[in-house]
């Protein structure tokens, strides 16, 4: 990757600047998220799937359980499973540190990616801008967290590895074992691999996988909204101009068309002119979240970006350094600034945490949705079919 105002990022020096970067995003991390530690459950699924949990807590029945559920989350997600059963006994904190310790892991893994690909100076404002959006506070501080930071952990592993098809291919074969949101990537597999017939066999049978977890979904889980994609068109624009001003649609996102959402959509379709490719592996990231229901993407949650994120920030960094003009990379240091900024005040950190909730309410009224009723349908039997004797009603839309 080379153009006016970068040069071809050397191995040599993210060698030697590697610690040092490292060492900055801990403490970024720390600084922003170590109070979380102390925080109870924060509601929300923490309490349906980790608290009120029956089937953990409970040693290797609890793995055993983990290995073949595909009733409780209506999907089969044993590695998921697996990750919370590291826990124990499920209590806010072993779960909140369990999310800290993998947030804090992937965000190493970012810095390593963007090392690789960005040239001297521009790695850690990269990686700034990744930790420090408050747009990570959902994920990097909620016990269900978890969910969303082991896909992409195994996601960055398999980008990491990606010059040995297979073991590349186990990582993305992983990651969509724990949840069907990384099925974006299986298609970015297939074409980073798209010179071996081998790539093709197993983007074919990951693929074939990511739509069982789809019949799962559909089957187990009664969803009220089956995915459409046209909802792209509201969602898409959001988190666009979220990305370097967060919050900035909220909380009127997502049931009304008016200029901030319009002025989202036209960002995008300049930028796609210029850079279709790097547009639509973005919009593909986000793809997953549809396909499983598109409830899932009506509100503002932040963790439906976390995994678009990791490649929105690195590409728009690299273009950046591209540009060659003295005040870019200041620009970035600002806004990775800001990003810190809000994360420390009380507009960044009540904002991350509560407005999942009470934005999906708001918002909910406003286009009609009665989310009583849709749980009350979740608990109903799939198309109608008979409950099974002392069968109990399993959970709603899930994490």
């Amino acid at each position: 990757m080379s153009g006016k105002g970068t040069q071809e990022p050397d191995p040599a020096d993210w060698r030697g600047s590697r610690p040092f970067c490292l060492a900055a995003v801990t403490a970024a991390f720390f600084l922003v998220n170590a109070r979380s530690l102390s925080w109870g459950w924060l509601g929300l699924d923490d309490f349906r799937f980790l608290s009120n949990n029956p089937n953990l807590g409970h040693g290797w029945d609890s793995v055993a359980w983990g290995l073949t559920d595909v009733q409780y989350g209506h999907r089969w997600t044993p590695i998921v499973w697996l990750v919370a059963c590291l826990c124990g006994v499920p209590t806010a904190f072993k779960f909140h540190l369990l999310v800290f310790i993998l947030g804090l892991a992937l965000c190493l893994l970012v810095t390593e990616i963007y090392g690789r690909g960005l040239g001297h100076g521009w790695v850690l404002p990269a990686a700034l801008l990744f930790v420090l959006s408050p747009m990570r506070n959902e994920v990097f501080t909620w016990g269900m967290g978890f969910v969303y930071e082991t896909v992409a952990l195994l996601l960055c592993l398999a980008w990491l590895q990606r010059g040995n098809r297979w073991l590349s291919g186990l990582w993305v074969f992983l990651a969509l074992v724990a949840y069907p949101q990384a099925a974006g990537a299986v298609v970015a597999y297939c074409w980073v691999h798209r010179r071996h017939a081998a790539g093709w066999v197993l983007g074919f049978l990951f693929c074939a996988f990511a739509a069982y977890q789809y019949h799962l979904r559909q089957t187990l889980g009664v969803i009220a909204w089956h995915h459409d994609f046209h909802y792209l068109l509201i969602i898409l624009p959001h988190y666009a101009l979220n990305l370097f001003v967060p919050f900035a649609t909220v909380p009127l996102f997502p049931s009304l068309y008016y200029p901030l959402l319009w002025v989202g959509g036209a960002l995008i379709a300049l930028v796609a002119i210029v850079r279709p490719r790097a547009v639509g592996l973005w919009v593909l990231l986000f793809a997953p979240t549809l396909a499983a229901s598109v409830t899932e993407g009506f509100w503002f949650g932040a963790r439906y970006c976390l995994i678009p994120s990791i490649a929105a920030y690195g590409w728009m960094v690299y273009e950046a350094s591209r540009l060659g003009s003295r005040l870019t990379l200041p620009v970035i240091w600002a806004a990775a600034a800001g990003f810190c900024l809000l994360n420390l005040t009380d507009v960044g950190m009540s904002r991350g945490l509560g407005l999942c909730a009470r934005v999906a309410s708001q918002e909910a009224a406003l286009v009609g949705i009665d989310f009583d009723l849709v749980r009350t349908l979740k608990s109903q039997p799939p198309h109608g079919a008979p409950q099974a004797p002392g069968a109990q009603p399993v959970p709603g839309n899930g994490p």
